[in-house]
């Protein structure tokens, strides 16, 4: 359960960090803003999600798997690189907390350009 619920969080955070709505994570475009005046109006939001949310997800979802139990506690995307042909890595940094021991893990996401799917998930423990 608690693992949900830091895993929404993340995913939360990246996309304000992103500059997006939280309502952009229910798939709803309507927001209700107060204005200066304290009438409540709606407005459209064109929010769209960066281009390597699924990967961050998939990262997230694929680290809780593989470190059962730990906390996952920030995120930071790193970038993207073309490996050749076809073939991108998305490349992710999150902190752990696990026993108490807290530590880095890169998360490497190797994408099928043409379909765009994951053809696998490398782990990599960072030094403090």
């Amino acid at each position: 359960m608690l693992r949900n619920v830091v895993v929404k969080t993340i995913l939360l955070l990246m996309s304000l960090a992103q500059g997006e709505s939280v309502s952009a994570l229910h798939h709803d475009p309507l927001l209700l803003h107060t204005s200066s005046s304290g009438k409540e109006h709606t407005s459209i939001v064109q929010a769209a999600a960066p281009a390597y949310a699924k990967w961050g997800r998939l990262a997230v979802q694929e680290t809780a798997k593989a470190y059962n139990g730990a906390a996952i506690v920030d995120y930071k995307y790193e970038g993207r690189s073309q490996l050749g042909e076809g073939i991108a890595e998305e490349k992710f940094r999150l902190w752990l907390n696990q026993s108490g021991r807290e530590f880095g893990v890169r998360v490497t996401v190797s994408v099928e350009v043409a379909t765009d799917t994951s053809r696998g998930v490398k782990f990599e423990e960072l030094g403090h």
